[in-house]
């Protein structure tokens, strides 16, 4: 069997998108070596295992990594560093958290939201960027959530990063919701913060290293037993979530899933070039937001990360 030459590192690819995009890749070449990120090694070799098992293909391994922790980042990075794994040639910045039940705080006392959907893959992304070999890849899973939608009580609430970093300070900005709309318009939020990351950190990649191209992906609405996105609701949402929202794939476009979404999104790693600085609905490059091309709101928030987890500004 061919030995791999490359490898892409999936955050979350124990469940969900995440197992699925691993999935498609590893049936589609074995030149790719997966590594699957997860908060717990077991939980990760079980996926591995049966990944090699449905596809054999014998390139995927799992490393534990969990994105609400600073050092547990850093630890990975620097594990990831020291393997013997092929070249590193594709990041996809894939897992992601709603929580709908109170305000939660990561290790490093930020709101958990912002602090995992965004500030633990822009610190995941910043420590192995000089382990990135051209021609290479970075997708960050977005959402169509980052969109406003006028009066709507869950929609974006894009403020400063440290208001939105700063459980107590989120906390007064969305006084005026419940736990559940709180959730919401964070996670929705989180996913506007994605597309700042993406498009800064597209700008800057070009100046050192032209051939990575850096996009967003919106896999849709995925309902159903294969995500996780829906752990935090009650017994009721989640029985909707799983049972009832699925059917709505066959009158909505919009919903989709996890094994559609996952081969869409395998192909963005799988392709021989794609446009850098760019937004994929499923299989289309599609316009973002017009507020998501904010240069401004993009270059603070990049600035503000980097101080927040100690790194300098320039790549």
């Amino acid at each position: 069997m061919q030995t791999a030459a490359k490898t892409v590192i999936i955050t979350g690819g124990n469940t969900g998108l995440g197992f699925e995009t691993a999935k498609v890749i590893a049936s589609s070449t074995t030149e790719w070596h997966i590594v699957i990120a997860s908060r717990s090694q077991q939980k990760g070799n079980e996926a591995a295992q049966t990944l090699i098992q449905a596809t054999r293909n014998p390139h995927i391994s799992a490393m534990v990594l969990d994105l609400s922790s600073f050092s547990s980042i850093k630890q990975f990075a620097d594990q990831f560093t020291k393997s013997d794994l092929p070249p590193l040639h594709a990041i996809v910045c894939n897992a992601g958290a709603a929580f709908v039940q109170g305000t939660q705080v990561t290790a490093d006392g930020l709101e958990a939201t912002f602090g995992v959907n965004h500030m633990g893959h822009f610190l995941l992304v910043r420590l192995l960027y000089n382990q990135l070999v051209e021609p290479g890849s970075i997708v960050v899973v977005s959402s169509d959530t980052h969109q406003s939608r006028g009066n709507s009580a869950t929609s974006v609430r894009y403020v400063s990063p440290g208001t939105m970093a700063d459980p107590v300070a989120s906390d007064q900005n969305l006084h005026d919701l419940n736990d559940f709309s709180k959730g919401m318009v964070r996670y929705a939020t989180s996913k506007l913060t994605n597309l700042y990351f993406t498009y800064e950190l597209s700008r800057r990649v070009q100046e050192s290293k032209p051939s990575v191209s850096v996009v967003a992906f919106n896999p849709g609405m995925m309902p159903g037993k294969g995500s996780a996105l829906a752990r935090d609701y009650n017994p009721a949402m989640q029985f909707a979530w799983n049972h009832i929202m699925p059917l709505f794939r066959f009158v909505s476009s919009g919903i989709r899933s996890t094994n559609q979404s996952g081969n869409d999104l395998a192909q963005l790693v799988l392709k021989e070039s794609v446009k850098s600085g760019t937004y994929w609905d499923g299989t289309k490059d599609i316009a973002s937001s017009e507020e998501s091309y904010d240069v401004s709101r993009a270059v603070e928030l990049w600035d503000w990360s980097s101080e927040k987890v100690g790194l300098k500004k320039e790549l």
